[in-house]
């Protein structure tokens, strides 16, 4: 329970941060800009929908080629347009041509002729008109004074044309009206164009009440800077238009009908399709820069008036909402990373995570609300870089865990060769080795008076002191028999030479037996020659282990020692692998159960007290081939 604790905390703790670091970094510039064009993708996966109650009339290039005037003294053109949009039953028009300056010593006429076409139609119907701001110097100055400005000030049908940018030069908001003004009331403020447009399209002001902003009981979300989000129909040449010159031509002609159909109850909008007045919009943001794939600034305002009229509006979810998101991001990255045992599986679960992340964010885009995808992203990221560093820290960890676990269970040898070879292998091959069998002298009846309890305790003591002496001597331990030791030398010991695991099994007997743990004592019987050493059992439970008749002797020897009176017993064939290193002394033979032939048992001198060693050597005259005594190099040997 406390380890789960333990990782639930790390979890924890890696999506925390990723949030943290996803919301530090959405203060950089740079990943401002990431967010919007992020923003803008939804745009262009969702691809143009239909537009209604608006109509461009636009100074296109086939207006530009019919009239042979400045475009500064078009002022009968757009006068006409006035009353062709009137005549053809629009509920609105917006001209998006700001007049900065009175031309009247240029063209005596033409201010007037626009000044009174505007101030015959705009009874009838709003002709919202671009507001020029002036200083007062201007103001006081005769050439300043443009009739149409004044004039759409009287009838309040004044608005402001400029667009809003973001720091990539993109339209993607706009503000709807000026700052308010202590002593001002709202209705006073200067409007953007689509906002009063909207607010004469549907016979309705709007309205400002505790900061919030209302058309036509509808609340529009706008930000601290007054502004609103567009939601674009589409990108250039989404809304339906008609040339100016076709307008002009179908009024001058009388001709109603077509101009109904073009213009009747409909917001009209005009304004120029010149390069100059093109913006970058979400849409094509690849293209930017290029007049094909940037949208008219009259259509940009047609974008925002259609979101107010349609109601169409996007937010951006509260931020309590976006805080939690992206921390459901990151847990549920965290839980994909880790969940997973194989590689594959956990790179299509954070896959699957990952693309259902950016399916969320644009059907929320698509219900009106916008949760940053590159936030969500980001975090996603972070998380998924805790995530990795986190499992490859535990592996390691359990990797080193499982190795030396083999270790302890199977031997240091097997563990290294399980992991060099990556794999288990249910075969096995045929080796030269020397077995020994240790066991407790009188165990059996020590158990009986004594708590079970105190019997592991002490024998886990014993156990450990055994195990450290054949480690140190190079052997392995190969498995426990209740309160007696299996133990195998070899060859491929590590440090061991060629042919010395005789010698070395010698040594580690004899200090076996010299050692006293509490009130136990040991004996010992080891033998030398060919065994099978391998893996045996099958896929679902396998045990490394030696077979062959040199471990069926090895454990006859060591239960020869209560015969022998004995404490380590060894094979004649261990013996001749000694080549006289340690001094031994030869207690006979006997029959023993798997060999023809009587076995010669041999044992270690200094092992006897004097009275049981002359005994030994009365009863069993010196042996043929006995070497010369080295009672001191073994004594050196065992005490080193």
């Amino acid at each position: 329970m406390k380890r789960n604790w333990k990782r639930l905390a790390i979890f924890a703790a890696i999506a925390l941060s990723s949030v943290v670091l996803t919301l530090l970094m959405a203060n950089i510039e740079f990943f401002q800009i990431v967010d919007l064009k992020a923003q803008d993708a939804h745009f262009v996966l969702r691809g143009a929908i239909p537009t209604k109650n608006i109509e461009l009339i636009e100074i296109d290039d086939k207006t530009k080629s019919r009239y042979p005037e400045l475009l500064s003294f078009w002022h009968p053109y757009y006068a006409d347009a006035m009353r062709g949009a009137l005549m053809g039953g629009a509920k609105v028009m917006v001209i998006d041509v700001a007049f900065g300056t009175n031309v009247a010593k240029y063209d005596p006429t033409a201010d007037s002729v626009l000044a009174g076409a505007f101030a015959e139609v705009a009874t009838q119907m709003p002709v919202v008109c671009a507001f020029v701001p002036a200083s007062t110097e201007q103001q006081q100055n005769p050439d300043f004074m443009v009739p149409l400005n004044m004039a759409a000030s009287a009838f309040g049908l004044s608005a402001f044309p400029n667009l809003t940018s973001d720091g990539d030069d993109f339209v993607r908001r706009q503000v709807l009206f000026e700052t308010p003004k202590a002593g001002v009331p709202f209705e006073a403020l200067t409007r953007g164009m689509a906002l009063r447009a909207a607010e004469k399209f549907l016979g309705k002001d709007a309205e400002l009440r505790d900061g919030k902003l209302f058309l036509n009981g509808r609340e529009v979300p706008i930000d601290t800077d007054r502004q609103i989000i567009v939601n674009y129909a589409g990108p250039a040449d989404t809304f339906p238009r008609v040339s100016l010159f076709d307008v002009v031509q179908a009024y001058r002609d009388g001709n109603k009908a077509q101009l109904e159909k073009w213009l009747k109850g409909k917001a009209v909008l005009m304004g120029t399709d010149d390069i100059g007045d093109r913006r970058d919009t979400p849409f094509f943001t690849a293209f930017a820069g290029s007049g094909k794939w940037t949208t008219p600034g009259v259509e940009v305002h047609a974008n925002v008036l259609r979101t107010l009229l349609d109601g169409d509006f996007l937010k951006p979810v509260p931020e309590w909402a976006r805080v939690c998101a992206m921390s459901l991001t990151a847990v549920l990255c965290v839980l994909a990373i880790t969940a997973f045992p194989s590689v594959p599986l956990t790179a299509l679960g954070s896959f699957l995570l990952l693309m259902s992340l950016l399916a969320g964010t644009h059907l929320l885009f698509r219900a009106g609300w916008l949760l940053s995808t590159s936030q969500l992203v980001l975090a996603f990221g972070w998380a998924l870089l805790g995530g990795v560093i986190y499992r490859f820290a535990t592996a390691e960890k359990k990797s080193s865990f499982f190795r030396n676990a083999v270790a302890l269970f199977v031997g240091k040898q097997v563990a290294s060769d399980l992991e060099a070879k990556q794999e288990i292998e249910l075969t096995g091959k045929r080796q030269i080795v020397t077995i020994l069998f240790t066991d407790i002298r009188g165990f059996t009846a020590f158990c009986e008076s004594k708590d079970p309890a105190v019997v592991v305790e002490l024998l886990n003591v014993y156990m450990s002191k055994m195990v450290s002496i054949i480690v140190k001597n190079g052997g392995h331990v190969n498995k426990f028999i209740g309160d007696g030791i299996l133990a195998v030398f070899s060859d491929d010991d590590p440090g061991a030479k060629p042919g010395d695991h005789a010698l070395r099994t010698t040594i580690c007997a004899a200090e076996m037996v010299s050692e006293v743990v509490g009130e136990f004592r040991t004996g010992a019987g080891f033998h030398t020659g060919e065994v099978v050493i391998g893996n045996v059992g099958s896929s679902d439970k396998l045990e490394f282990t030696v077979l062959g008749n040199t471990v069926n002797l090895a454990s006859r020897l060591e239960s020869l020692n209560k015969d022998q009176r004995s404490r380590l017993l060894m094979s004649a064939e261990s013996r001749e692998m000694l080549k006289g290193a340690i001094d031994t002394v030869y207690l006979g033979a006997v029959p023993v159960k798997g060999k023809t032939e009587k076995m010669k048992l041999y044992s270690v001198p200094s092992l006897f007290d004097e009275e049981r060693l002359a005994e030994i050597r009365a009863a069993n005259p010196q042996e043929e081939g006995e070497t010369e005594s080295r009672a001191e190099q073994y004594t050196e040997k065992v005490s080193s």
